[in-house]
């Protein structure tokens, strides 16, 4: 099976703001960070359901994968998401390391604000 395809699960569960099926694509010690800072944003599988069940909660949202590099272990998708509430879309940058079939780590650049 492609390393991309629980990439692709993980999407569609955002999309469907399906936290315990999103949660799912995680493996239970996977850790989220900003990078460079280096801030964690979760770390394990309660941590990611928290964060990511709160965000599905507060507003619908879609993730358009726009772009996508794979090598070895590591997927780097170019997302586009939108806000179903005000309409806003947000480019994104995620870069996943996949071990045992399941996210390991997933690395999101610090944005200016």
């Amino acid at each position: 099976m492609p390393i991309t395809d629980i990439i692709d699960t993980q999407v569609d569960a955002y999309n469907r703001g399906d936290t315990a099926a999103f949660v799912a694509t995680y493996a239970a010690d996977a850790v989220c960070t900003r990078i460079p800072s280096g801030t964690v944003m979760a770390a394990g599988r309660g941590q990611i359901a928290e964060i990511w069940g709160a965000m599905f909660a507060r507003s619908p949202r879609t993730c358009v994968v726009r772009n996508r590099m794979v090598q070895d272990d590591f997927v780097v998708d170019h997302e586009q998401v939108t806000l179903h509430a005000t309409g806003a879309v947000i480019d994104a940058l995620a870069i996943y390391r996949i071990a045992d079939g399941l996210i390991a780590q997933v690395w999101f650049p610090d944005v200016a604000t």
